[in-house]
């Protein structure tokens, strides 16, 4: 543990000291990254979890303790990532509210009031949803490819195809690596100029697409994005697919996710729907993967987190 969380966790327990000798000490049962988790958070959680059949005090209490310990990284990570919740968020998801129930804001409020709820505590809660949910199209969007046949499956079955025009599109593989407290800016840019350098030395792109991308879905597939319309990658991605030529591997370079090489395989011209119904179809594929990821997400950003835990060992 370095010296700035033994600060932290020496003067939580001092916070935590009773204020009359017969008052207990709310004792620290883990360290996430900055912040702790406290035994009475441990038994309310716990109160709340009934132990399955078959399962040890010792373990429940530990599996308990576990969960908790992700709800408090991810909690962390929300913070750390700056995603914010506007106020026009939040009174949209209030308005959707009042009209699945057919009623206006206005006698939504009144309901509440009658029942002896707080209007504010609803739009509290909605934050905190919204707020999650943000987090997750922030860091789950560039983990989850939405590939052009996907779309074309999509509006075959839910909705028209429209006008059509002729696209260039762009089938490509590419290697990711993520940057934060870990990797720098710097390291990660060299990491990729070492591959580069072992695929130009006829090393597959694939198998080290494979071994290190940090974009897990391409990842399984070689890194393979497959056919990409334009306007579906980032600016910064698009300028790199457009000059790079076919077979060849692009230098490192930098988009909001991290930093990337990548080698185009080929390009064709495409006749596809209008813009705004496969831009439609592509924002509620790439919504369905992303809920689909979460618990990926999840369990990933608690492999991240420093963590330490101060459970008694015995039965």
């Amino acid at each position: 543990m370095n010296m700035t969380r033994l600060l932290i966790v020496a003067a939580l327990l001092m916070m935590s000291l009773p204020l009359q000798a017969a008052r207990p000490i709310d004792q620290i049962v883990a360290v996430v990254d900055d912040d702790v988790i406290l035994r009475s958070e441990l038994n309310r959680a716990l109160r709340g979890s009934p132990r399955p059949a078959g399962v040890s005090k010792k373990q429940h209490e530990d599996q308990v303790l576990e969960k908790l310990i992700s709800n408090k990284a991810l909690q962390l990570s929300v913070v750390k990532s700056g995603v914010k919740v506007t106020e026009a968020e939040i009174d949209e998801a209030v308005a959707i509210i009042a009209a699945q129930n057919k009623i206006t804001v206005a006698f939504l409020k009144e309901v509440l009031k009658e029942q002896g709820q707080d209007y504010g505590a609803l739009r509290k809660n909605i934050a905190e949803q919204l707020l999650m949910r943000n987090f997750q199209r922030k860091m789950l969007s560039s983990m989850v490819q939405v590939t052009d046949s996907e779309i074309d499956d999509y509006l075959a079955l839910y909705g028209s195809v429209g006008k059509s025009s002729t696209v260039t599109q762009i089938h490509s593989q590419h290697i990711l690596l993520r940057t934060g407290e870990t990797r720098s800016n710097k390291a990660a840019k060299m990491e990729l100029q070492e591959f580069r350098s072992r695929i130009q030395n006829g090393e597959s792109f694939s198998d080290i697409a494979r071994a290190f991308s940090d974009d897990t879905a391409s990842a399984l597939n070689g890194g393979d994005l497959g056919w990409l319309s334009p306007g579906v990658a980032t600016p910064q991605f698009q300028v790199v697919m457009d000059r790079t030529a076919v077979n060849a591997v692009s230098q490192p370079f930098q988009s909001p996710f991290g930093w990337h090489i990548l080698k185009v395989l080929g390009r064709r011209n495409h006749q596809g729907a209008d813009t705004a119904a496969r831009d439609a179809a592509r924002e509620k594929i790439q919504q369905r993967k992303i809920e689909e990821n979460v618990a990926l997400l999840t369990r990933r950003i608690r492999q991240q987190a420093y963590v330490e835990k101060f459970l008694d060992p015995a039965e």
